[in-house]
């Protein structure tokens, strides 16, 4: 099992706010079983504050296994609560194809890229 901090070095997680309306979550490396707290905690604790869109750039991930999906529901459960809207920018075949075998359950707005998702929160 790796340690915490080989964890952290596999993922890194950016959030940060373009505008008012939106705040943008950036993955980059891998998102398994090891690295979903690190995802589930800046994420949800993110959520708090979080603009009406949650962009969450999956764009750089290498590696996108089912405990990062559960945090996506996760997510897309909390940000409901909160009249919240999530959308991902996928790209990546481990993402993209995940995502097609949860079908419904991973049920996702989403975006080919960054600019794309950002176009109607301006």
């Amino acid at each position: 099992m790796p340690s915490l901090s080989e964890a952290e070095a596999r993922l890194s997680v950016s959030i940060t706010a373009p505008s008012e309306k939106v705040t943008l979550c950036a993955l980059a490396g891998e998102v398994d079983f090891y690295t979903a707290d690190q995802f589930r905690s800046q994420l949800i604790g993110s959520l708090n504050t979080a603009g009406p869109l949650v962009v969450i750039d999956l764009s750089q991930v290498t590696f996108f296994g089912v405990a990062g999906l559960h945090v996506l529901i996760e997510a897309r459960t909390w940000a409901g609560h909160t009249d919240r809207r999530i959308r991902l920018v996928t790209g990546p075949r481990c993402v993209d194809r995940l995502l097609e075998v949860a079908g419904d359950v991973a049920s996702f707005d989403t975006a080919a890229n960054l600019v794309e998702a950002l176009l109607d929160a301006a």
